[in-house]
């Protein structure tokens, strides 16, 4: 009579012990890969805004009244305002300054900073509807994304909830992609907190 060489059940657990341990080590790191991914296409995004709103400010001597009024002659894919952690995907009612689905049925993910009451309130940009260079001239923020670090769209909120925590994605008015801390106030902002 021959055996049949197989695995014996203390040999198969080993195994799927040992599979389950690998799984539990890598799946962070997969996820925070996809994190990394979603981050890099938001901060291209803005960078397209950018680049769209420099276009529109050297043509018309002043930064557009909405940042989806640069879609109609500069902005090609209307993708590009939409953030990949935006779960509504710019579906959402808004104002000014969050637009949401308000003035591009398709959305906006992207905060406005000329249009927010704080930020005309603390002196960085003149209150509409002239926009014209801010406070820090190519430093001032004029888009932020907020989707990375927070979960939920309040087109009424004047600052970050309190206990916020994480990093938020800025465009400047020069076009450069910065990111700062949601923990600072922004009556405490300053360019110097850019990193």
């Amino acid at each position: 009579m021959r055996r049949t060489p197989a695995f014996t059940l203390i040999e198969t657990l080993v195994v799927i012990a040992i599979v389950a341990i690998l799984a539990a080590l890598l799946f962070p790191v997969f996820a925070s890969a996809r994190e990394s991914g979603r981050r890099t296409v938001c901060i291209s995004n803005l960078r397209q805004l950018g680049l769209a709103e420099q276009m529109y400010e050297q043509d018309y001597g002043e930064f557009s009244p909405h940042l989806s009024d640069v879609e109609r002659a500069y902005v090609r894919d209307t993708r590009i305002y939409l953030c990949p952690d935006d779960r509504f995907h710019g579906q959402t009612g808004g104002s000014a300054r969050l637009e949401g689905s308000l003035y591009l049925p398709s959305g906006v993910s992207y905060d406005y900073v000329p249009q927010w009451s704080v930020a005309i309130q603390l002196g960085w940009w003149n209150p509409p509807p002239y926009i014209g260079h801010g406070k820090w001239e190519d430093e001032t923020p004029l888009a932020q994304c907020q989707w990375h670090w927070a979960s939920r769209f309040n087109p009424n909120r004047t600052a970050n909830e309190q206990g916020a925590r994480g990093w938020e994605i800025v465009l400047t008015a020069g076009g450069s992609v910065r990111k700062v801390r949601v923990e600072t106030p922004p009556e405490a902002f300053d360019p110097g907190f850019y990193h």
